[in-house]
């Protein structure tokens, strides 16, 4: 695991073409969870390495757009394995300085996290991210990600909680995902009040319309 980490660690990307940064990622392993969601010419990669959930054609864009900002502090709610923090946290930390981020689960820490956090110190929040609004502290987060839970209500309640921590970039996941219609609603709702972007790459091996990944700049 240790090796993935330092691959990731020299991974500079702003100087990789989108084609490269597609490529490469499901080289650290994608969660095999829902396999029916993924694109089977991927199977080699399920249930390896760290584990990230999301699709390669969708996830390349969406990192190599953030790479234009200046993101120092990340906070993911919703993170499971671990895979995409990791990934997210590694390659903006190589180009933004002095770093900082925070996952939240309802989950104890993975033992994937567990490992990452061996190798880069970061925090977890351990309980429904509902709780996230009384947690104390002064830190603030320029980028959130919103992963937890996929209910219209839930979402809502998750997308007022990321306002305490004044981010300059919201991200929604499972935009476009059949599985998911509260959030899908929630983001047709919201999305046309902010600058926004989308990622929603399909995969033609695929029965139908997963994941998916908004970002909208607060």
């Amino acid at each position: 695991m240790v090796e993935l980490f330092k691959k990731l660690s020299s991974m500079n990307i702003k100087q990789m073409s989108l084609e490269e940064l597609e490529r490469i990622l499901p080289e650290f392993g994608m969660n095999g969870e829902s396999s029916h969601q993924l694109p089977s010419e991927l199977s080699d990669c399920f249930n390896q390495g760290i584990r990230f959930w999301q699709y390669p054609n969708q996830f390349a864009p969406y990192l190599k757009h953030l790479s234009q900002y200046q993101i120092n502090s990340y906070l993911e709610i919703g993170c499971r394995w671990g895979g995409t923090f990791i990934l997210t946290t590694e390659l903006l930390k190589n180009v933004n300085e002095d770093f900082k981020s925070m996952a939240c689960d309802i989950m104890f820490m993975s033992d994937i996290l567990l490992e990452y956090q061996k190798y880069n110190d970061f925090n977890y929040f351990r309980g429904n991210s509902l709780w996230l609004k009384d947690y104390k502290t002064e830190q603030t987060y320029d980028l959130i990600l919103i992963d937890g839970d996929h209910s219209y209500e839930g979402l809502k309640k998750d997308f007022e909680i990321t306002k305490k921590f004044k981010p300059k970039y919201v991200a929604l996941h499972d935009i476009t995902s059949d599985a998911c219609e509260g959030v899908v609603k929630f983001w047709n709702e919201i999305k046309n009040d902010y600058k926004h972007y989308e990622f929603v790459n399909q995969y033609e091996s695929v029965d139908g319309s997963f994941l998916g990944i908004g970002l909208i700049e607060i």
